[in-house]
């Protein structure tokens, strides 16, 4: 029980300062207007100049990649260091991220997992410039979410860690924090299932975030979504699916969340479905609808280029967002090992629309390292489209492409940054930012291997 009562504050803290910063070429820009709320999602920004951010994870770092009028400038970055620094076998500082505003000043904060023993999870404070100050929290490393789950319009932090006999415990850290760590109340949260990924969204529409949980149930993958109120959690419900990954955002544009799960792997797909899909339960002002049947999307769906074939992995990761501004949320999956023209296990990433009928494989890309405009080639075991993230970097109010593979160039790793425009992506000026781009060395620097927006 003595892992509990340490996990029940976060108020043994130590501050430190942030040394370890290094700010990109040309310094921070000038604040422009912040854009409005859109269908584009939630994209951090730790400055507060109206461009979302991105937080990508560097093997011993994190790179945070900011973003300008024009989008993703390889220039303007900011590398922050775990307390063991660079060392030359794999840390994982990075690994484990969430971004929100903790503290209520209105800039956007980064949490990140360190390695080592508690406390190893450290808070890095948004301003007007860039990220600066470092607060170490006492909680082991931990799967989080940043949201105002309980409807006081402070933001709160969900945390999943392992306890010290083997379980996993989550937990609410009620907001607003303060710079020395301390936080409001805490409180245990039934998740159902012992998470690997949070996500938060409204999928009832009462304006109080609500928590996707995807993990582990038993032997098996499963999701729970968790339904938050003024009055607390609600018990979880269960999807009693075999998943690996998930966000929640409006496809259809009807005001509710929908529950978007990948099932990337084989063995979590139906009878007749191959290489990997996804599969969306629409929201309702009673949470998950009990009346619109879910619907399952993958590679043999009309409309979605390739073709269903094992072992490519379509789903196993995803992110949602607005491409083309015109209020339905849409879905970019990684197909991490799909095999390209004799190519083995290259990698492709293919986005999804939505509309007003929900999520459909009408309108659906696909692209890889051999497409026209994407820089690179198609090597084996690449895996582009290990990660990916749709953000809006340029502020917009539509979300632009980010693909990463941390196999690039034997495990130097890299990230691809598409832009959108009213038609939805495009590969006109593909930026391409890899380790060296961010001043790190590149062998095994396994970058982006992880990303966070």
């Amino acid at each position: 029980m003595r892992r509990v009562r340490k996990l029940a504050s976060l108020a043994t803290v130590t501050a430190v300062s942030v040394g370890t910063v290094v700010l990109g070429a040309g310094g921070p820009a000038a604040a422009a207007p912040v854009s409005k709320a859109s269908a584009a999602g939630k994209s951090a920004d730790f400055n507060r100049d109206g461009y979302g951010d991105l937080a990508v994870s560097a093997s011993g770092y994190v790179a945070v990649m900011y973003g300008t009028k024009t989008g993703l400038s390889a220039s303007r970055h900011q590398v922050l260091s775990g307390r063991s620094g660079g060392q030359s076998s794999y840390s994982y500082f990075g690994d484990l991220m969430a971004t929100g505003d903790l503290d209520g000043d209105g800039y956007d904060d980064l949490v990140v997992g360190d390695d080592g023993s508690v406390p190893s999870m450290s808070i890095f404070w948004g301003g007007p410039k860039a990220l600066s100050g470092r607060t170490l929290l006492s909680l082991p490393p931990s799967t989080m979410a940043v949201g105002d789950f309980d409807g006081d319009g402070k933001n709160d932090l969900v945390a999943s860690s392992s306890t010290a006999y083997g379980g996993v415990e989550t937990r609410l850290f009620r907001g607003p924090f303060g710079r020395d760590g301390t936080n409001a109340s805490t409180s245990l949260v039934n998740t159902g299932i012992s998470p690997g990924s949070l996500a938060a969204g409204d999928v009832n529409g009462d304006h109080v975030l609500d928590l996707l949980s995807v993990g582990r149930h038993g032997d098996t993958a499963d999701a729970s979504l968790i339904l938050g109120s003024k009055n607390g959690f609600g018990p979880p419900k269960d999807f009693s699916t075999k998943v690996n990954s998930g966000s929640l955002a409006d496809v259809d544009g009807d005001g509710y969340a929908d529950v978007v799960l990948g099932a990337g792997l084989e063995g979590y797909q139906p009878k007749g479905v191959v290489g990997g899909s996804v599969i969306v339960h629409y929201g309702s002002a009673g949470g998950v609808s009990s009346t619109r049947k879910p619907v399952r999307i993958s590679q043999d769906t009309a409309g979605v280029p390739g073709a269903g074939e094992a072992y490519d992995r379509f789903g196993y990761g995803l992110d949602t967002g607005d491409v083309n501004g015109d209020g339905y949320a849409d879905v970019a999956i990684g197909v991490m090992q799909e095999s390209i023209s004799g190519v083995s296990t290259t990698g492709a990433v293919t986005v999804l629309r939505g509309s007003s009928k929900g999520l459909t494989g009408t309108g659906a890309v696909s692209w890889h390292q051999n497409t026209a405009g994407v820089p690179g080639a198609n090597e084996s075991y690449d895996m582009f489209g290990s990660q990916v993230s749709l953000v809006d970097m340029n502020g917009d109010g539509r979300s632009d492409l980010v693909s990463s593979t941390d196999h690039e160039n034997g495990n130097e790793g890299n990230l691809w940054y598409f832009r959108s425009d009213s038609k939805g992506l495009t590969t006109n000026q593909v930026v391409s930012v890899g380790p060296k781009t961010v001043g790190l060395t590149a062998k095994y620097r396994y970058f982006a291997r992880w990303m966070t927006k």
